[in-house]
């Protein structure tokens, strides 16, 4: 029945088509993916320039995500199947975040955050809440979410010209009330990306994208202290000498799901016995994130970009930038944690 309900309200909001995505299981000591079975995704004829940062608020059930060069927010209700967005003129808008006890919303717009209110016209809108990665103009952040105790962790990208990213210009910071002021966690950083919580809250796994690498910190959630900075794995040890480790999220059994751009994949990693145990293969080259999604928390949503694609490449991908809705993955995710500011509604 939930599987017929979400078909029903994105066949309401966009237009999907149901393909064939071919799912594997990576066998590390034979080093090759083995195809074993098919699972059902769908995807939208509505496409975005780069699609990221996609977050699901189970209190509301609304989608959101950002199209990133647009400078646009964008949010889905999924019962109403009203899609709305929310445009930005300051600059790239890499992250939206739920403000808990808020109707706003927390987004990262270049390397500043704000508070967002969707009701507000023009600036009236926004309302700062601190500047990050001060004295380099050209950064911006790139990846952010809350932990358990709504601290709201930025981290930030290097200068950026086609696919290259500048080396070690960036860093991690973490931002708590009552005085939001930038601290930083871990630098140098080249493109901070993928973050995440273990279901018990005592590792933080992290991905710096240029590194090619999952990491994972011992987090001590009362403190926000990370330590113990170890990789959990290396997708160049499986053969991807192209793709980068993207945007990354759990699921209830503990293991994570990453999107690897230029790889037009998401792999289901353990992190206990640091291994790929399963593959989903998209149609596009360029995924960026995912999340989980839906009032069972059971469908995992893929972001993608057409950011810097070719004509010719284009062609080859038309579905590039599309949303992509995976329905049968066998698990289902966990609760996102919301960024806590007091009284935000009245900031």
């Amino acid at each position: 029945m939930l599987y017929r309900a979400i078909t029903v309200l994105f066949l309401s909001t966009f237009y999907i088509k149901f393909v064939s995505c071919k799912f594997s299981t990576l066998y590390p000591e034979e080093k090759y993916l083995r195809d074993i079975s098919y699972n059902v995704f769908a995807y939208t004829n509505l496409t975005f320039t780069h699609a990221e940062s996609p977050v699901w608020d189970s209190e509301t059930n609304k989608l959101y995500w950002v199209d990133v060069l647009n400078q646009d927010v964008h949010v889905l209700d999924y019962f109403t199947w009203r899609h709305t967005t929310k445009h930005i003129s300051y600059g790239e808008v890499n992250v939206v975040v739920p403000v808990m006890n808020s109707s706003r919303l927390l987004v990262g717009v270049r390397a500043e955050v704000y508070l967002l209110d969707w009701q507000k016209h023009g600036d009236a809108a926004l309302r700062l809440v601190a500047a990050i990665d001060q004295g380099k103009p050209d950064n911006v952040i790139n990846e952010g979410k809350a932990d358990a105790m709504g601290r709201f962790w930025a981290g930030t990208k290097g200068p950026q010209r086609g696919d290259k990213v500048a080396q070690d210009e960036a860093a991690l910071y973490s931002l708590e009330q009552p005085w939001y002021t930038a601290r930083v966690k871990l630098k140098p950083v080249t493109i901070s990306n993928g973050l995440v919580w273990a279901l018990n809250d005592s590792v933080m796994y992290y991905i710096d994208s240029e590194t090619r690498k999952i990491e994972a910190f011992d987090f001590e959630v009362k403190t926000g202290h990370i330590s113990n900075r170890r990789t959990i794995l290396n997708i160049k040890e499986y053969g991807y000498n192209k793709a980068i480790p993207d945007g990354m999220t759990i699921d209830k059994d503990g293991l994570l799901w990453v999107a690897l751009m230029f790889e037009g994949s998401v792999i289901r990693i353990d992190p206990e016995s640091r291994t790929i145990i399963e593959k989903y293969k998209l149609p596009v080259s360029r995924t960026t994130s995912v999340t989980w999604a839906g009032p069972q928390l059971n469908h995992l949503i893929v972001t993608t970009s057409r950011r810097n694609i070719s004509p010719d490449e284009l062609s080859r991908e038309p579905l590039s930038g599309a949303i992509f809705i995976l329905h049968q993955t066998g698990t289902r995710g966990v609760p996102i944690y919301k960024f806590a500011f007091d009284n935000a509604d009245c900031y």
